[in-house]
């Protein structure tokens, strides 16, 4: 803990002890010792307006709410609120509006963000305009003339969608060897899990007719003359991906902070960033010693990092992970550096020091992020039965593939449960949640149950019996109930069929069950915006306007629950944030109606009028 934190955990440990003995009658003396803390700390009183407190699988509401310090204070009656804040307290009138707990985003990749500042954005809408394969090579036109990359960059774009074109297909090697043959063209798919290239960096990459499939990927091919399509899936855009150029450090943390507005602007106070590479780890400790930490980010670093780990070479608390003799400690283990010089490199010793499940300013390595599949809508996601239609090349059976053998999975969930090291798990298809079920099983079965909350990202299209033994092996689900509306009549008609499209991110099971999950928007495969995602987990209304599958409907109470108590307990931080309770840190979100007392249909509207980290504004909403 920083001595910043100490000195407000202190404050806040006066504040609750002489409440406690006002309110039991205790003598003038004590009462007086409140007084003089309350007149040393001024506070924050929110007060006139629905506060939702989200503690309880009921909602409770309360009349006032105090801050002082960054930390909540009081929460309860108007009157106890004033007395508690004192003379002098600043009062914030609600109007009306709804104070709740700031958002956490419960998965996440920000830094990508970042990386791809200013490349083409090829999304269809409602995020942006394209709608067809011609749409594309307009906008690639326009970025050439009036930005040609330097000899040998790729020119990229980003966010296409097939299963949103006229055409119906993905950009193929053709259509990008009509924008250019001589510049190289990488254009990403919306999942992140696929992109199309022109033949100018297939051949810088050279990737000719005999190039072989990497494992846990598939360079696509005509089928008839077996040359490259130009669509590459899941491992296979590895070597695309390393030719992405990242900014200047400077830019880099410029670009950071304008990323977090915009997540502070949905109402997020929380980020994560999956899947992490060493890069982006300094990039966001660097951010945050220069003074551009805005919101807090928990960071899963990429599991190839911990390679030796798996080997048996090094354990997990001797990871050499960004120079030699650094050290990735058990959860908590370590006290973290109390901040890092500006000019942090790969070499600096504090930069080097990364305890587990600690905060260094606004971030912290929380565990390992591991991807066991691809994308049900990129038709990448390994499955139990077959796509209902099953991509160009590929036979009636066709079920996709995992991205590593069960061996290699359960060797990292032995090494999760031997160090106690908490892992995300990316598991869209159900046959890939059958392989993360399994390792557990095991590890479980060696080591007992350690609480490292192992948490199945996407688990898009997990059965009942899954969830059942996701309860029982404490796993935590983490929804995507966003597919609903982006891909939903795209699961309908081409991926899953009616039947199995009705019960992807089951969140209303899982609920009946007593289960604790959360929900995201795996941003930016869709925007980090909050409301639409509850809207999704509320009604599960496509694109068309059908729902997809009424019965895993859940209330908006649920679906809040899921981006802020619940998204609190995933991270292990449900004695810090997640609920309004006295103590906590002063996360909260103002928002322009309550979403629990409007039609259903609405809620994907209500602005976020104010967003506040630690009792400062952060965001506050010029409309």
């Amino acid at each position: 803990m920083t001595t910043r934190s100490l000195h407000r955990s202190a404050l806040c440990l006066l504040a609750a002890t002489v409440l406690v003995a006002c309110a039991s009658g205790r003598a003038p003396a004590e009462e007086k010792a409140r007084t003089e803390a309350v007149a040393l700390s001024p506070a924050t009183v929110y007060l006139g307006g629905d506060i939702l407190t989200m503690k309880g699988n009921e909602p409770h509401y309360v009349e006032a709410l105090v801050v002082r310090d960054g930390k909540i204070a009081f929460v309860g009656s108007k009157p106890e609120a004033l007395k508690t804040a004192g003379a002098g307290a600043a009062r914030i009138d609600l109007g009306g509006r709804t104070l709740l707990p700031g958002f956490i985003d419960a998965h996440g990749h920000i830094a990508d963000y970042v990386g791809t500042w200013g490349q083409v954005d090829l999304s269809p809408p409602p995020v942006g305009d394209t709608k067809s394969i011609a749409d594309i090579q307009r906008k690639l036109r326009d970025a050439l003339a009036a930005n040609p990359p330097k000899d040998g960059d790729f020119l990229w774009a980003n966010n296409y969608d097939d299963s949103l074109l006229a055409e119906g297909r993905h950009p193929l090697r053709a259509d990008l060897d009509a924008v250019s043959t001589t510049v190289p063209i990488a254009v990403r798919h919306a999942s992140g899990h696929l992109l199309a290239a022109n033949s100018k960096a297939l051949e810088v990459l050279g990737l000719g007719k005999d190039a072989k499939d990497p494992d846990g990927g598939h360079m696509r091919r005509d089928p008839t003359t077996g040359d490259m399509t130009g669509v590459m899936e899941e491992q296979a855009l590895m070597p695309f991906l390393a030719r992405m150029p990242q900014p200047e450090p400077a830019e880099w943390s410029r670009r950071f902070l304008e990323v977090q507005k915009m997540w502070a602007s949905y109402g997020l106070t929380t980020a994560q960033d999956g899947l992490s590479q060493p890069s982006v780890v300094i990039g966001i400790r660097r951010a945050d010693a220069d003074g551009k930490g805005l919101i807090d980010v928990v960071m899963y670093p990429m599991y190839l990092l911990f390679d030796k780990a798996l080997k048996g070479e090094q354990t997990l608390e001797g990871i050499e992970y960004f120079a030699p003799g650094s050290t990735l400690s058990n959860m908590g283990r370590e006290t973290p550096p109390q901040g890092l010089p500006a000019n942090a490199t790969l070499a600096d010793p504090a930069t080097a020091k990364l305890p587990v499940g600690v905060y260094v300013g606004h971030s912290k390595i929380q565990g390992i992020k591991i991807p066991l599949d691809g994308s049900p809508q990129g038709k990448t996601a390994f499955l139990s039965k077959p796509y209902k239609v099953p991509p160009p090349g590929q036979d009636t059976h066709y079920r996709a593939y995992p991205m590593m053998p069960q061996a290699d999975i359960d060797a990292w969930a032995d090494a999760a449960y031997k160090y106690k090291i908490q892992i995300l798990v990316h598991c869209n298809g159900d046959a890939a949640a059958d392989m993360f079920i399994e390792a557990i099983r095991k590890a479980q079965a060696k080591y007992g149950k350690p609480d490292i909350r192992p948490v199945m990202i996407h688990a898009q299209t997990v059965r009942p019996d899954q969830v059942d033994a996701m309860k029982e092996l404490g796993i935590i689900p983490s929804f995507f109930t966003a597919h609903t509306f982006f891909w939903g009549d795209w699961h309908v008609n081409e991926t899953l069929g009616a039947e199995r499209a009705a019960h992807i991110s089951p969140m209303a099971y899982a609920w009946q069950q007593g289960m604790v999950f959360t929900n995201h928007n795996d941003s930016p495969v869709v925007p980090p915006d909050m409301m639409r995602l509850v809207w999704t987990a509320v009604n599960r209304v496509s694109r068309s306007g059908q729902v997809v599958g009424p019965d895993e409907r859940v209330s908006p109470y649920v679906a809040l629950k899921a981006i802020t108590d619940f998204a609190a307990y995933q991270y292990f931080e449900e004695g810090a944030k997640g609920t309004l309770e006295a103590g906590k840190r002063a996360d909260l979100v103002i928002l322009e109606r309550n979403p629990l007392k409007v039609d259903p249909m609405t809620i994907k509207d209500i602005k976020v009028v104010e967003t506040v980290k630690d009792g400062n504004s952060i965001f506050k909403s010029t409309t």
